[in-house]
């Protein structure tokens, strides 16, 4: 009898140990809070401080697509299709996100007619879109349009892909555009295949923010820009742009100008 009791008090010992140390396992170690300098490391690590590194674009899905597989799918051909033609984007994530889409209905005449009162309803209606986030670039490159009083122009020609990205098309000699570094970039861009992709214009995305049920791309005017460059160099004012970075780019000179003009430029 006695041994049967030493038995089963060895037992729950062992039961009691097995359990702490399982609850360690499961719970982990005692964590506490620190005090982190969040001010510090957004000035230092953020090339804008009221913008974030990672962005991203929704697609809803198109009429008629009732899989998320699908629409999935969608959204890594338009990645695959910017990325093929030059723009330097990093892939980050995919996840899918209820999308609320909202139909009103009005009245009709027939209610009307019969004396009813007119009641507009409102129908919530949700689908499943997919939101791929990633980098723009392995870095965004601040540059810095300065013109002088002989300057009529920035010198820099913008044109929109087919995937919705502002990219720099041409860049004029002797002009703010070459001084800031851009002709430098385009040049390395054409030789290793890239576009020179503008992230950000005076702090402001130029990124392409979702997609229609439509096929729609939502993305910027190219007129709207260069009605804003326009409107800068009348008052003869600076202009800040962000460029997305790809592996290995070489940083323009610190004069940032060309030396010597290149065949078919003008």
């Amino acid at each position: 009898m006695w041994l049967n009791i030493k038995m089963v008090l060895e037992m729950t010992m062992q039961a009691e140990r097995s359990r702490r140390v399982m609850n360690v396992e499961y719970r982990g170690y005692n964590r506490k809070g620190v005090n982190y300098d969040w001010k510090a490391k957004v000035d230092q690590y953020l090339p804008h401080h009221l913008l974030p590194i990672v962005t991203s674009i929704l697609f809803e899905p198109l009429s008629g697509e009732c899989s998320i597989e699908a629409t999935s799918g969608r959204s890594m051909a338009w990645l695959s299709a910017a990325v093929s033609s030059g723009a330097p984007l990093v892939f980050v994530n995919i996840q899918s996100e209820q999308i609320v889409a909202k139909e009103k209905a009005h009245a009709t005449g027939r209610d009307i007619t019969w004396g009813r009162q007119p009641n507009d309803t409102t129908t919530i209606q949700t689908v499943q879109g997919i939101r791929l986030w990633f980098l723009p670039g392995v870095a965004e490159m601040p540059l810095e349009m300065k013109p002088n009083p002989r300057d009529t122009r920035f010198g820099m020609d913008i044109k929109r892909t087919e995937e919705g990205f502002i990219c720099v098309h041409t860049v004029a000699l002797g002009s703010p555009a070459d001084r800031s570094g851009l002709w430098h970039l385009h040049q390395e861009a054409q030789a290793n295949g890239k576009l020179v992709v503008i992230s950000r214009l005076e702090g402001k995305s130029l990124m392409p923010s979702s997609t229609s049920s439509a096929g729609l791309v939502n993305c910027c005017d190219p007129n709207d820009i260069r009605e804003t460059l326009a409107s800068a160099i009348d008052r003869m004012e600076s202009i800040r742009l962000h460029i997305m970075a790809w592996p290995g780019q070489t940083p323009p000179p610190a004069d940032g100008a060309a030396t010597s003009p290149a065949s078919g430029w003008v």
